[in-house]
């Protein structure tokens, strides 16, 4: 359950340069990748840019469109509708920029790259060997 991955896109002009978020929770494909098409589907209204930005606007504590509403987040954490549970607000993070080829150096098991163009997301082990590609529809 404690499985941390990162998730975002790859620069479309660098390709090999990716620009992700940090997801601590819930980080192995089989549980990750239907929460990004329930997001995809749902809040984002099948558009993938819509989706690559929710993504890439915070760091994630969880990613899931239906969070239980009675259970509160930590302090300087808060709920986004139909995304997830941010990681902390105290201050603004910026979005993590790493070479592909780089992966092993993060502390992850899983990188996920949403690509606008196919409506498609890739899944790469934590170091940044292709493992697959996953169809939001």
């Amino acid at each position: 359950m404690g499985t941390p991955c990162y998730v975002g896109t790859a620069d479309p002009a660098q390709p090999t340069i990716v620009r992700v978020r940090y997801v601590l929770f819930d980080g192995y494909p089989s549980s990750l990748i239907p929460q990004l098409r329930a997001i995809w589907a749902s809040t984002a209204r099948r558009d993938t840019s819509a989706l690559i930005d929710a993504v890439l606007a915070h760091d994630w504590e969880y990613l899931g469109p239906d969070l239980a509403s009675g259970i509160q987040p930590f302090p300087n954490q808060h709920r986004v509708a139909g995304v997830g549970t941010t990681l902390d607000d105290t201050s603004a993070e910026p979005v993590t920029v790493f070479p592909l080829s780089c992966a092993s150096d993060l502390v992850a098991s899983w990188i996920y790259l949403i690509n606008a163009a196919d409506d498609t997301v890739a899944v790469y082990s934590g170091d940044g060997e292709p493992v697959g590609v996953h169809s939001l529809g």
